[in-house]
């Protein structure tokens, strides 16, 4: 009978452990997965600018501020891309027209 029991708990065992793995016990409701993927981003101040030859997206921040960037090149790189879907800061082409974020 000790065997059987034991038999019954280890099938139960790895029962619980096969779901939990595969399945997960806790599943978030829609409103929480939809906050953890989209959080709400406050509108980002951004200024419309045509690239000349030479620009680049420091380039062209810089010139704005008249000094240098104070915030990271990432933040910087992310914010671009955040406000120009599709677009990569590493690649701007000339004569087109991009907003490109203020900061103060």
């Amino acid at each position: 009978m000790k065997k059987f029991i034991l038999l019954l708990f280890l099938i139960l065992s790895s029962y619980i452990v096969y779901r939990d793995l595969a399945i997960g016990t806790l599943h978030p409701s829609s409103e929480t997965a939809a906050a953890i993927v989209q959080p709400k981003q406050a509108p980002m101040p951004y200024r419309t600018v045509t690239v000349r030859p030479g620009d680049t997206l420091l380039s062209i921040v810089e010139k704005e501020l008249d000094g240098p960037l104070p915030v990271p090149l990432e933040q910087l790189i992310h914010d671009f891309e955040r406000l120009n879907p599709g677009e990569h800061a590493q690649t701007l082409k000339i004569g087109k027209t991009y907003k490109v974020p203020i900061y103060r």
